[in-house]
């Protein structure tokens, strides 16, 4: 459910503009494939190879959160082909009010390269495995520089969500720059387990003592984003975040490539762990679902999707693509956790529409007050 982004950003005006403009780059709109997802998860080179294998144009526009994309396709006519979606609570929502075209199997005959299990959990929000395509999983948790944090606090609690939401802790690290996902489906929960709450709930005691708990920590928070936290950690500018495990490690790629010493590290919270699948899934109103077909069916391909985890750092829902990583990769316990903590996952449940709205208010009267 995420956003990732490197140096150039495409803004929402900038989405917009792109959603306007014609292709210029080929008249036959089959031969073009307008993809909208999260930053890198289609690095330029696999776009560049699939291009040249097929002669489809890729357009790619960066998705910046699940609920913009979500606004745009529920309006119709958006003109995209394939779109990343979490599959909890998104396309739990999403696929019960026609948002999706089925999958054409026939069509995809590397679908069989999906994880099992995964495929297994995405049959409680995709009956029979329909409509989506897993990509890419990860969890949630703590993103921290590891110099900053032990020169402040060498006995950090760096398991637990107290880094953030324990007022006392948090203060001592507003100095060096704290984050957390513009994301209430993410942050709510988190909130909610960590007051021993038994789940998020709508209830108006329970939302309350969620939101009192943020807004007591809210004057030590810098900034609220799911887009370029990471590259702030990487450039020194943050110390400490809620963010995704995949996030840390583009931070940590970024950190490499510029030749830089910040030490970006990843903690799983005892208090939660949250887990999310990413999928492909094609618009019911696409004008291309064949060209997205064969785009699902080229990165399903073991060594393509192998590729993208190799470069981005997200674990691959292509069980095919496994054996075909590194043994440094495949034993990065941020990529792929040990079984401890497999076993605390968790997906984000779905929300009743009077949940949403309450949860969805609650959030952005929290964020007014930054």
């Amino acid at each position: 459910m995420r956003a990732r982004s490197k140096a150039a950003r495409i803004t929402a005006a900038g989405i917009s503009l792109w959603l306007g403009m014609t292709c210029a780059v080929a008249a036959d709109r089959a031969k073009v494939l307008n993809i909208y997802a999260w930053s890198e998860y289609f690095p330029a080179s696999l776009i560049a190879k699939f291009q040249t294998e097929t002669g489809i144009h890729v357009n790619y526009a960066v998705l910046d959160s699940p609920e913009t994309a979500e606004t745009i396709l529920s309006v119709g006519h958006s003109n995209y082909d394939i779109v990343t979606m979490n599959a909890s609570p998104e396309l739990a929502r999403e696929i019960p009010k026609g948002f999706w075209k089925k999958l054409d199997q026939a069509s995809l005959p590397n679908a069989r390269n999906a994880d099992p299990q995964i495929m297994q959990l995405l049959k409680s929000v995709d009956p029979g495995n329909l409509y989506a395509m897993p990509w890419m999983w990860g969890t949630t948790g703590l993103l921290y520089n590891s110099d900053k944090i032990k020169a402040i606090m060498p006995n950090a609690p760096l398991d637990s969500l107290d880094m953030i939401l324990k007022k006392d802790v948090a203060a001592k690290f507003a100095g060096c720059g704290i984050s957390m996902l513009d994301s209430w489906g993410d942050v709510l929960p988190m909130v909610s387990r960590y007051l021993r709450q038994p789940r998020l709930s709508a209830n108006k005691a329970d939302l309350d003592a969620v939101m009192a708990k943020l807004q007591e920590v809210q004057p030590y928070v810098r900034r609220i984003s799911t887009v370029g936290y990471y590259q702030q950690l990487a450039e020194g500018e943050l110390c400490l975040a809620i963010g995704y495990s995949g996030d840390a490690m583009v931070a940590r790629r970024m950190v490499n490539e510029s030749h830089g010493n910040v030490k970006i590290e990843y903690a799983f919270t005892r208090e939660m762990v949250p887990f999310y699948i990413d999928n492909m899934v094609i618009p019911a109103d696409s004008p291309n679902p064949t060209a997205a077909l064969a785009f699902i069916n080229f990165v399903m391909r073991p060594e393509i999707s192998a590729s993208v985890t190799r470069f981005i750092g997200f674990a691959t829902a292509n069980a095919a693509a496994v054996p075909f990583l590194e043994p440094a990769v495949r034993g990065n316990t941020i990529i792929y956790p040990p079984p401890a903590i497999r076993s605390r996952f968790e997906l984000q449940r779905v929300y009743t529409p009077d949940e949403t709205r309450a949860f969805t208010r609650a959030w952005l009267l929290f964020k007014s007050g930054l």
